[in-house]
């Protein structure tokens, strides 16, 4: 019976050990791809965030603040409570009888807050938030101005929803120590929002 070809141990080790070779080779491009997919998320993400708080605002008649804790993986969205939009928001928390006594009706008097309202928004492993710049507009002083104790805290200046459909305008930047950053732009008259493309670190 005659013998049939095959492999010696010699030419299976040589084998294993290319395939071993390439594979150590294509690992790091994968991780790499890998980090790459999750910065595109983590925008993704924050882009429909914001997208639904700007409809939460609307539909609730109440101002939604969205923080950012710097250098930290996560954001929070909170309502903002205050005797000025007790008469339009949904949930009517205020009676409303500042106003028939002849309360400004743009003060701003902070009702307790509900802890229950506050929603965590965790970004995708690796990923912090570099930044929030929002731009000073004279409608938001007065809120940015109770959360000073927040931004002690290490959280950012917030970001505004209003119930009209207008937002705070702010560039929040997203970051992974070796793959960049992105950037979601939201624009205040329209409220949309946009997300770059992967920037260098």
């Amino acid at each position: 019976m005659p013998r049939r070809p095959a492999f010696t141990l010699l030419e299976l080790l040589l084998v294993i050990a290319i395939l071993a070779a390439l594979a150590t080779m294509t690992m790091p491009k994968w991780g790499m791809l890998l980090d790459d997919r999750r910065l595109v998320r983590a925008g993704d993400q924050v882009r429909s965030s914001v997208a639904r708080l700007r409809v939460e605002a609307m539909r609730s008649g109440r101002v939604i603040m969205l923080e950012g804790m710097i250098e930290g993986t996560s954001l929070r969205a909170k309502p903002f409570y205050s005797a000025s939009d007790a008469t339009e928001a949904i949930d009517q928390t205020g009676s409303g009888s500042e106003l028939l006594t002849g309360a400004d009706q743009a003060s701003m008097v902070v009702v307790e807050e509900d802890e229950t309202a506050i929603e965590t928004i965790e970004l995708p492993d690796g990923i912090v938030v570099k930044s929030v710049n929002v731009v000073s507009a004279a409608r938001a002083m007065e809120i940015e101005q109770l959360t000073v104790s927040d931004q002690a805290q290490g959280w950012s200046r917030p970001v505004l929803f209003y119930p009209d459909g207008s937002t705070s305008t702010a560039l929040i930047s997203l970051a992974h120590p070796t793959m960049g950053r992105v950037v979601v732009k939201i624009r205040g008259i329209t409220g949309g929002a946009s997300v770059s493309e992967v920037l260098a670190p």
